[in-house]
């Protein structure tokens, strides 16, 4: 049962939405850090066209009965067109396209009248195009959202996720088990941990040290613990080897070999009255990991680049290339942190604010041995645009010094504005600008412009 863990934790309950969606949430939660262990609410998705929250509505009046009952479904479309300008692998006919669908049945327990505080959540992915990502070749994917559930193998649909959530002690305790996207639960952040509608960059949605311990997905289990209204604690026990188009069994309770834990403090801070919070994690792998060595040969091409930042069996990609003592188990330590600099007095939800994540894992065995990002975000910041959200990031890739001599380091800046065109459609402008993509090479620069549509159906 060790192995059996998943991500899962953050997400309690009932599928808890990102802090910078829109108001119409299908969770009405009590704050703590992101996780909420809270009352449900049963939405409405009536209205005009121009102001639903879902492009087809309420189905005539059965969407709204089957809320009411504890059934809910929500189907999300994501189109991304994408084009590299200048440096990276390749300008030639690099304009590209990529897409995603979201589809996911929420089951409340206690609304279906069978038990209270318990939540069953089903996560498909259909997903389309390989995107921008082969052209640019950097080694933090500039797409994350064609990378996901994976990539190099065009079109694909998968259940990435279904997940049970049993509340304890409300507000203070809850368990999660299931197959559980990984870096949906922790290392979250306000401003930056959406690809669907914040930063399109892989290292703006999540650390990417982490899921080398994590990959998308992978079984679970997890405890949840929030004492007082200002701190969380998410222990979690996951399965070092899930794959987002298996189950997990065939990995996963084959004893303790393989498996990974992960722990996580948030803390919920308010200096000055202004929202914020701070997050600390510890990660452990009893993964056998290969050691790297900077005598040995090493190829760092974009696809590598993907599994080497866990979405595939990391070290056993590696292990095909090159040579490596074997180097055990893997450590890794993260920080994240989220606050807001400015709020308005009638909606506390506009506002701008700063976010910053740091990473540290061992450089023996991991290609990123150090990273840092940060960056500032906001909501409304234009006036009559209150549900318009912007960003502005920065993140550096510190490669670890076993690496070859010609690998050193990579860094990118995004900028993204989301506009709210209806509550339900939203379009984003993006444009990126990445500094010696794949980590090599000292004088090449990367410019990466798209455009993002993201429908609610």
């Amino acid at each position: 049962m060790l192995r059996m863990l998943s991500i899962t934790m953050l997400l309690v309950l009932v599928p808890v939405v990102s802090a910078q969606e829109p108001a119409t949430t299908e969770v009405e939660t009590v704050e703590t850090t992101e996780v909420t262990v809270t009352e449900t609410t049963t939405p409405s998705f009536g209205g005009d066209l121009w102001t639903r929250s879902k492009l087809t509505g309420d189905w005539g009046g059965v969407r709204n009965d089957l809320a009411a009952k504890g059934i809910t479904l929500d189907i999300d479309y994501t189109q991304i067109f994408q084009g590299n300008a200048h440096g990276g692998r390749s300008t030639k006919n690099a304009l590209r396209a990529s897409g995603s669908g979201d589809i996911e049945l929420t089951l409340d327990t206690q609304k279906m009248g069978l038990w209270p505080g318990g939540s069953f959540l089903f996560h498909a992915e259909p997903k389309w195009g390989d995107g921008i990502n082969p052209k640019v070749g950097s080694l933090v994917p500039v797409n994350f959202d064609a990378v996901i559930p994976g990539s190099g193998e065009g079109a694909m649909f998968t259940l990435s996720e279904w997940i049970f959530t049993q509340g304890i002690i409300p507000d203070k305790l809850a368990v999660i088990a299931g197959k559980l996207f990984g870096a949906r639960a922790f290392d979250t952040n306000v401003f930056a941990n959406d690809e669907r509608t914040q930063f399109m960059n892989t290292a703006l949605r999540n650390n990417p040290i982490i899921p080398a311990f994590l990959p998308y997905t992978n079984l679970g289990i997890g405890v949840i613990a929030m004492p007082t209204d200002w701190l969380t604690i998410t222990t979690a026990v996951a399965d070092s080897e899930g794959r987002a188009k298996t189950t997990g069994f065939e990995t996963a309770f084959h004893g303790a070999m393989n498996t990974t834990i992960i722990h996580e403090w948030a803390f919920k801070v308010k200096p000055f009255g202004l929202p914020g919070n701070q997050r600390i994690g510890f990660l452990w792998s009893s993964m056998d990991f290969s050691r790297l060595d900077p005598n040995e040969p090493f190829n760092m091409s974009a696809d590598l680049a993907i599994k080497l930042l866990g979405l595939d069996l990391a070290n056993k990609v590696v292990g095909k290339l090159a040579k490596f003592r074997d180097a055990g188990d893997n450590v890794a330590i993260y920080y994240n942190f989220d606050q807001y600099l400015y709020t308005e007095d009638e909606d506390p939800s506009q506002g701008i604010g700063l976010f910053g994540r740091f990473g540290w894992a061992r450089q023996d065995v991991n290609p990123i041995a150090h990273f840092y990002s940060i960056g500032v975000g906001g909501k409304g910041v234009l006036p009559e645009r209150d549900n318009d959200t912007c960003g502005l990031g920065y993140y550096f890739a510190d490669l670890s010094n076993q690496m070859p001599p010609q690998y050193h380091s990579e860094q990118g800046i995004e900028c993204y504005y989301n506009i709210e065109v209806t509550p339900w459609l939203h379009i984003s402008p993006d444009l990126q600008v990445i500094v010696n993509p794949g980590g090599t090479d000292f004088n090449d620069v990367s410019f990466v412009y798209g455009v993002r549509m993201q429908v609610n159906l």
